[in-house]
């Protein structure tokens, strides 16, 4: 293969060029194709036929801007929390507002929150470029905010808590965590599992399931050899972790309680009048009420789904003074997004939203569980124990029984009694044969003895 042939072959624009620079004659004789490119255009569609986005309510966006500067929200939101206190006047750029998720969820602009705040006690600046809380109030004491635990991690420990102690001494060991973690214990509670302490002076120890075990190892504070050792349930990293130092038979043990508790928690559950199986079986029926509903559609106030509502408000954190002047419920859209959720209507024709996924995280955390009544279970007793009184007819019929076995058995003696009176009979009619047959007998001797 020589050099030509390993060469690309030439395009057919470049065999083109070269075929019109021999030919010119053809070059001339060849028409121009001209090719019509449509300029791009903002929109095909006129400005009144586009699609505008809906304007938010003007009391939504009120309320929350108003939360942004609430004591609820400012003691634990650092990052507002260091921007007015950051300024002498105690003054929040309205910038700072609109850049939240929620305000740009809501489309929000700057004339909106400004018009929302009209009536408000929140102050507006005169350059309407900031807004402070009426009166530059005080700013509350900045706290951690609480974490709200998933679902996998609140039932991570069902199967016994897995904890891990820290800063241990060096001159200790894990006998001394031992003894220690045992002295500490509530009576008749096993500690399964100590290890050795590690090379990050920390040891990992776990219990068998018992109450509020969770917040016994999370106020634990152990003395041990005259240091306080720092105690911390084990979640994520550390939790797995701890798992690969146990023994297998240990994590059996846990797994075997995690099932316990599993089955436990699927008792049947009441809120309100209504009875459900379980609680994945009431998070069906909300979602159910939810979707069955158009948007701005109000849930009638004798019917059963409304009932259910209204008692699963009174699981919410904040459901007594939430649900205060509450007249009807609706499903709308949320104010936070486009999901879905319910609205508390009130007397004041004010409408509030709330969460029904923090109601139901509530119903799971302390499930409503059907109570067993004793008096019910005592006459459940009471009534097996009379029909098990009342139901052995097989004794009842054993003389019968009986009575039927003698007249069987009775024929069968008599024939045994009949047995030997046959017998004598049989003897008594052989007896003549054979004294006949004697008789004969001497005769013929007698007979033989004259002969001879």
């Amino acid at each position: 293969m020589n050099d030509a042939t390993k060469r690309k072959e030439p395009e057919a624009e470049t065999e083109v060029k070269v075929a019109e620079s021999k030919s010119p004659e053809k070059k001339a004789e060849a028409p121009a194709i001209a090719v019509a490119v449509k300029p791009a255009e903002a929109s095909s569609e006129p400005e009144a036929k586009r699609l505008k986005p809906t304007p938010p309510d003007v009391g939504t966006v009120r309320k929350q801007v108003e939360y942004y500067l609430s004591d609820d929200n400012l003691r634990h939101d650092k990052f507002f929390h260091e921007k007015i206190s950051g300024n002498k006047e105690g003054w929040l750029e309205v910038a700072l507002i609109l850049s939240c998720n929620k305000m740009k969820a809501m489309r929000a602009t700057p004339d909106d929150v400004l018009a929302s705040l009209v009536g408000s006690k929140i102050e507006i600046a005169e350059d309407k470029l900031s807004i402070r809380r009426p009166g530059n109030l005080a700013l509350p004491a900045l706290e951690q905010r609480p974490q709200h635990q998933k679902k996998s991690v609140a039932h991570a420990h069902d199967g016994g808590v897995i904890a891990i102690i820290k800063s241990i001494p060096a001159e200790q060991s894990w006998m001394q965590i031992k003894d220690g973690l045992r002295a500490k214990l509530p009576d008749k509670v096993q500690l399964w599992f100590v290890s050795e302490v590690n090379d990050k002076c920390e040891c990992v120890v776990a219990a068998a399931p018992f109450e509020d075990d969770m917040k016994f190892f999370d106020e634990l504070a152990l003395e041990v050899g005259g240091a306080k050792l720092n105690c911390a349930v084990a979640h994520g990293d550390e939790l797995q972790g701890a798992l690969k130092v146990m023994p297998k038979h240990i994590r059996d043990k846990r797994e075997k309680e995690v099932r316990k508790r599993q089955k436990e928690r699927n008792r049947p559950i009441v809120v309100g009048a209504h009875r459900f199986v379980n609680v994945p079986a009431l998070r069906g029926r909300v979602k159910e009420i939810l979707n069955s509903r158009s948007d701005g559609e109000q849930l009638k106030t004798d019917g059963s789904d409304y009932k259910l509502i209204k008692a699963l408000l009174s699981f919410h954190p904040k459901g007594d003074t939430k649900s205060k002047g509450m007249v009807g419920i609706k499903v709308a859209k949320s104010s936070q997004g486009d999901s879905r959720c319910f609205w508390m209507m009130k007397e004041d024709k004010t409408e509030e939203d709330f969460s029904a996924q923090k109601c139901l995280s509530a119903v799971e955390a302390n499930p409503p569980y059907v109570e067993v009544d004793l008096k019910d279970t005592k006459k459940d007793k009471v009534a097996d124990a009379s029909t098990s009184a009342t139901s052995p007819a097989k004794p009842a019929e054993a003389p019968a029984a009986e009575e039927k076995k003698e007249a069987a058995v009775a024929p069968a003696a008599e024939a045994k009694k009949e047995a030997p009176a046959a017998e004598e009979k049989k003897e008594a009619a052989v007896a003549p044969a054979a004294e006949e047959k004697k008789e004969e007998k001497t005769e013929e001797k007698k007979e033989d003895a004259k002969t001879a």
